[in-house]
């Protein structure tokens, strides 16, 4: 078991307080130094404040370590990470409201607003293109102090945890929903 398994196996629905802090984790992997300057949102327990704590720990040195990056690099990953944080942050509020908009929408039936939906998805569409941005520009950035493997493995590190993070997130949703509500169905 990985560390990305061992703290993600734990994640309760204490820890999902704080997904998209976790989310923000792996795309600011910060030295162990810098680590502790992270709060965990106003209200969150102790035990969510710890456990977002040693994840960012766990997962700045499962980056360092599957990068083979040294402190300087390390250094200057956090500080790239730092520029881009606030629009990856907006980019997921962004893109979380117009998801629900849709869904609220779609669960709507025969009385959806058809020009509401179509801009929902347009604006979807946008939020997509704008990721894309913003990832072509930390990739940039990123190529001033890795190479290209290590941005490769940074990548996929990024994509697994997003996905991780998501299957957590579509299980809370259905542990939300309960018994003899249809959760299967694939909504945005």
């Amino acid at each position: 078991m990985t560390p990305i398994d061992a703290n993600l196996s734990r994640a309760s629905c204490v820890a999902l307080a704080f997904v998209a802090l976790c989310l923000v984790a792996v795309t600011s992997p910060a030295p162990a130094q810098r680590v502790d300057r992270v709060q965990a949102p106003a209200g969150a327990p102790a035990q969510g404040r710890a456990l977002e704590l040693q994840f960012r720990e766990r997962l700045a040195e499962v980056v360092k370590r599957r990068l083979d990056l040294n402190e300087s690099q390390m250094q200057q990953l956090g500080r790239v990470n730092d520029r881009f944080e606030r629009d990856r942050m907006l980019l997921l509020r962004d893109e979380r409201r117009a998801r629900q908009a849709l869904r609220a929408e779609v669960l709507a039936g025969d009385s959806a607003d058809q020009a509401k939906v179509a801009g929902l998805l347009d604006q979807l569409l946008r939020i997509q293109r704008r990721r894309l941005d913003l990832t072509e520009s930390e990739q940039r950035e990123l190529s001033t102090f890795m190479t290209p493997t290590q941005r490769a493995k940074y990548f996929g590190i990024q994509d697994e945890l997003r996905r991780r993070l998501e299957n957590l997130r579509r299980q809370r949703q259905e542990r939300r929903a309960g018994p003899g509500r249809d959760t299967q169905r694939p909504l945005p």
